[in-house]
């Protein structure tokens, strides 16, 4: 009976793109259509049950993107892999027992878009310091790693993204010094301020978001690095930060910044006037520190009073439900 239904389901050969739905979870279609569809260029195995692929899915030379996303079985994967060349997208974040990237991944030369979670202490960065298609990178719960980047240069490197490493202790800040977009959360032990040496590496950077680092006490100094291309900056969340550091405003680009859930924050920087771009100030969370700089009521309220837009996330938001709360009463009458 499957194999009736497999033989109905099966696709023709010239197929370009599969998506298999979780009721076709099955290994032996994947197998058939893996040896019989040559040509396929996208693969969608989303939510999968599987615990490997197939080893001749290398054989698959014009795939351009995998996504095995959350396939939370998958523990391993064929070294082949690494025979896609043309492989654009990996993906690969929430496979929680995934032991270890495969062998070879230098070879993926055409490789733009990395997603991993896995288990493995040691990540292959000399392997992926070759990958010079490489735009996007996110490394998303891998609890093992410790440090990333040692000695290596990610120089097409675009965006970078880490969440959830628990164990992750020390990153090479000079090593993505091209990145535009850096996001941190979620990583306990991270120490920001190390891997700069005594010189402040210039950067591209244009968009920072850090959050629920609870070793974040003030921004680290290679921030200071992109004061000519940084527009956003985003906190919110490290318990610990007690105080943005007096080189802040030489971030003269800078549009938004926003502050959220740091308690123990209780001031700004004295000479905000300098960020004369800064057009979105944010505060929520930040009991002290909103209370200081309170538009029209806070004893340093002229310290940030050229900023055409400051406001308090949690107020705006009690502003929005008392309004929607009215507009209720309105039509309910």
């Amino acid at each position: 009976m499957e194999n009736n239904l497999l033989a109905q389901a099966f696709p023709h050969e010239g197929l370009r793109s599969a998506y298999l739905p979780l009721e076709m979870n099955n290994e032996a279609f994947l197998i058939r259509l893996v040896s019989r569809c040559k040509y396929l260029r996208i693969l969608e195995l989303y939510s999968s049950e599987f615990e490997s692929l197939p080893y001749f899915i290398g054989e698959l030379k014009h795939l351009r993107y995998l996504n095995l996303h959350d396939s939370k079985k998958l523990r391993r994967l064929p070294d082949s892999v690494c025979e896609l060349q043309n492989l654009q997208t990996l993906d690969l974040l929430g496979c929680v027992e995934l032991q270890e990237l495969p062998k070879g991944m230098k070879n993926l030369i055409s490789l733009r878009n990395l997603r991993i979670t896995t288990k493995q202490v040691d990540f292959p960065e000399k392997d992926i310091a070759v990958l010079t298609s490489l735009e996007i990178l996110n490394i998303s719960y891998c609890n093992n790693l410790e440090s990333l980047f040692n000695g290596i240069q990610l120089s097409t490197l675009q965006r970078l993204t880490l969440i959830g490493c628990e164990s992750l202790k020390w990153v090479s800040f000079q090593a993505i010094r091209n990145i535009n977009v850096l996001i941190i959360s979620g990583c306990d032990k991270l120490e920001l301020s190390m891997g700069i040496g005594s010189k402040i590496p210039c950067s591209r950077l244009k968009y920072v978001f850090l959050k629920d680092l609870p070793q974040l006490v003030t921004l680290p100094q290679w921030i200071q690095g992109s004061a000519n291309s940084l527009q956003s900056l985003f906190i919110d969340g490290c318990i610990n930060l007690k105080e943005l550091p007096d080189w802040l405003p030489t971030l003269i680009y800078l549009k938004i910044l926003s502050i959220s859930r740091c308690p123990n924050l209780l001031s700004l920087p004295d000479n905000m006037h300098q960020l004369t771009n800064l057009e979105y100030l944010r505060i929520s969370g930040c009991p002290e520190l909103w209370k200081r700089f309170k538009p029209g009521v806070g004893q340093d309220w002229y310290k940030i009073s050229h900023i055409k837009h400051v406001y308090n996330l949690q107020e705006k938001q009690d502003e929005e439900e008392e309004e929607e709360d009215d507009e209720r009463r309105i039509f309910s009458e």
